[in-house]
């Protein structure tokens, strides 16, 4: 993996260190089904991970009720998965790949499309917080997950180059955003993405231990 030069890890947030893209795909269905008694395909829920969710607005105006707006259903959704969100846990293998790899001495970064807000709350409720020396979102970009800005602003908050680092991400778009900063990407696909297929370049594993984990 060329590690003599390895100094950081880059994590993705949603999807990748909290499943929370499971717990927003079974909200919506449950909405949308009680609402208009259909189900959404799970390839539009996959256009949104690691980004806006502009396909699943598209797809619900166009096929379920061209009445249907992001105002309308998007609180509702957010207080049913706020309702939910205390109860996740890190994904299995995630506080052990951390441990590790800080054990190794790599630096450690998030970036992701979320807000600050969600991260911080569930980092330090799971006494995460202190192992990430970065965390770059939403909050601190214009343009989210595929474009790179996120890993873009990562780096540099960093002060290293993209061959000195690697990400972790469970999203096609993510993987994009990563291999668009020139950074090398590992997937760990999630419920909602273990169908997709990836883009070249990056490498898929099954669980986190399948990551090399021992710098230098």
């Amino acid at each position: 993996m060329g590690g003599f030069n390895l100094k950081a890890v880059i994590f993705d947030f949603d999807g990748t260190i909290v499943d929370t893209e499971t717990l927003w795909v079974d909200v919506y269905q449950e909405i949308i089904k009680e609402k208009y008694n259909v189900s959404i395909p799970i390839s539009i829920f996959e256009a949104c991970v690691g980004t806006v969710d502009d396909a699943l607005y598209d797809y619900l105006v166009t096929f379920v009720d061209a009445t249907i707006t992001r105002q309308q259903l998007s609180p509702i959704a957010e207080k049913n998965v706020d309702k939910k969100l205390c109860e996740l846990m890190p994904r299995q293998g995630v506080i052990e790949l951390l441990t590790s790899l800080r054990d190794s001495g790599y630096r450690l970064a998030i970036a992701s499309g979320s807000q600050r807000k969600w991260i911080d709350l569930f980092l330090k409720q799971h006494h995460l917080n202190t192992y990430f020396e970065e965390i770059c979102c939403a909050d601190d970009v214009e343009n989210v997950k595929p474009h790179p800005d996120i890993y873009l602003a990562t780096l540099q908050a960093l002060n290293l180059q993209p061959e000195q680092c690697f990400a972790i991400e469970d999203s096609i778009n993510g993987s994009l955003a990563a291999l668009s900063a020139k950074i090398l990407c590992y997937i760990v696909p999630n419920e909602v993405t273990k169908h997709s297929t990836f883009p070249q370049g990056t490498i898929r594993v099954n669980y986190f231990s399948d990551i090399p984990h021992r710098a230098h």
